[in-house]
C-alpha cells in the first residue's frame, strides 16, 4: 500500500504544491525519502507494537492474499475472520464504511502543476476543480501522442528496490510461511515484484514531459 499511502498524503499538500510553496515530489522522490519511516507504519511495526502492550489480548496478522476475488477486506475482516454474523449480514446487503481509505492516482495532477509552475500552462491549478480539468486533458494528450510507446518514467534505485523485496521476503517467510512456499517461495515472490515495480512504483518522468515540448500549444 505504499503508493496509496504516497497518494493520500500528496492529496491533502495538492494546493500548497500549486502555489508553488513545496516541490511537489513524484512517488519515486518520495519513496527514496520516506521508505523507512513507511516501515514504521507497515502492518508488521504496527501488529508487534500491539503485541506488546499489556492491555491487548492478543493481535494476528492477515494475509491480504487469503482475501478471496469476491470479498473485499471489510468483508473478509467481518465475515471470515470474525464471523460476526450481523454485521456481515448488513455487509451484504449493501452496508459499506462510513469513511473508506481510497488513494487515488495524482500523476498528471502533479503534471499539471509542475508545468504550471514552468509556465507551461495558465489555469489556476490551485482551484481543485481545474486541477482536475487539466491533468484528464493532460492525460489524453500524452495517451494520443504515446500510442505505441509508455510516456517516459522514472523508477527507483534498484538498492531501494532490493531494499524493499528483501523486506517484502522476510516478512513473508516469518510470518506466513507455510502459504509462502505453497506459493513458489522466494522465486514467485520475485516474479509478482518484478511485475509491480513498472505498474506501481515507477513515476510520469514529468520534467522530460515538460522539456519535451509537448505541451507547448495546449491551451491550458
Amino acid at each position: 500500500w505504499l503508493p496509496s499511502w504516497y497518494n493520500q498524503i500528496v492529496d491533502s499538500y495538492m494546493t500548497i504544491y500549486a502555489q508553488g510553496k513545496q516541490k511537489y515530489p513524484n512517488f519515486v522522490e518520495w519513496m527514496e525519502k520516506n521508505y523507512d519511516k513507511f516501515l514504521e507504519s507497515h502492518a508488521i511495526s504496527v501488529a508487534l507494537r500491539y503485541a506488546s502492550y499489556d492491555f491487548v489480548e492478543s493481535v494476528h496478522l492477515i494475509n491480504m492474499h487469503n482475501v478471496s476475488e469476491k470479498n473485499n477486506l471489510v468483508e473478509h475482516f467481518f465475515c471470515d475472520v470474525l464471523q460476526a454474523k450481523a454485521v456481515c449480514r448488513a455487509i451484504e446487503a449493501g452496508a459499506t464504511p462510513s469513511k473508506s481509505n481510497v488513494g487515488t492516482d495524482h500523476e498528471y495532477e502533479q503534471l499539471a502543476i509542475m508545468a504550471k509552475l514552468a509556465g507551461k500552462l495558465t489555469r489556476d491549478m490551485t482551484k481543485p476543480q481545474l486541477l482536475h480539468k487539466s491533468a484528464v486533458l493532460l492525460q489524453k494528450k500524452i495517451e494520443e501522442t504515446n500510442t505505441t510507446t509508455l510516456p517516459p518514467r522514472i523508477c527507483p534505485s534498484n538498492a531501494l528496490l532490493e531494499k524493499i523485496f528483501q523486506k517484502e521476503l522476510e516478512h513473508e517467510k516469518m510470518y506466513f510461511h507455510d502459504w509462502h512456499e505453497s506459493h513458489g517461495g522466494e522465486h514467485a515472490l520475485k516474479q509478482s515484484f518484478d511485475r509491480v515495480v513498472m505498474d506501481k512504483f515507477c513515476s510520469l518522468d514529468v520534467n522530460e514531459i515538460i522539456s519535451s515540448g509537448l505541451l507547448d500549444d495546449l491551451s491550458i
